[in-house]
């Protein structure tokens, strides 16, 4: 299986916004990704900004949405940081888009963008998004109690990480 990374087009916000429609089942209660015209707005400016940057994964032959990865807050300087979020798309979860997927955001965070560091902050109880990260080479640093506000509720997080000399 083969997959390609695409930095968000405008053009395909009728295409994104349908497949994050269409996925809600499988991302709550996780993400709430862009599921309107001025969510997808919003989302495609805030990806604009040279501390973010968002990469689609692609399926190579069918052109197909299969997944999303966000790289958050990146901090330049002594850290060379940033934050990653991400989620799959329905029905294309667990068939290892993801896994490809991140190998080649792996490669242009610590290539292209100069990275040193990569944290996934992962709902404990979100089994398939920890796996992911952990067959991917993060390590599990720490618990973050209430970390992150997601659906109004804020929620406790595990910590992985994933340097540039892993």
């Amino acid at each position: 299986m083969m997959v390609i990374l695409q930095e968000p087009q405008q053009i395909d916000q009728e295409m994104f916004i349908a497949t994050m429609q269409a996925s809600q089942s499988l991302h709550h209660p996780w993400v709430n990704p862009p599921k309107t015209a001025e969510a997808f707005e919003a989302y495609f400016l805030r990806y604009q900004q040279d501390n973010q940057k968002s990469y689609w994964v692609i399926e190579e032959a069918s052109g197909a949405l299969v997944g999303v990865f966000n790289l958050n807050e990146i901090v330049r300087g002594l850290f060379q940081n940033a934050f990653m979020g991400y989620y799959a798309v329905s029905p294309h979860q667990g068939k290892g888009y993801m896994s490809a997927g991140l190998k080649l955001v792996l490669k242009k965070a610590f290539g292209e963008l100069g990275l040193h560091r990569l944290e996934a902050n992962i709902q404990p109880e979100n089994k398939a998004s920890i796996e992911l990260v952990r067959r991917n080479g993060f390590r599990l640093e720490g618990y973050s109690s209430r970390y992150l506000k997601i659906n109004e509720v804020w929620c406790d997080h595990e910590r992985w990480a994933i340097t540039a000399e892993d």
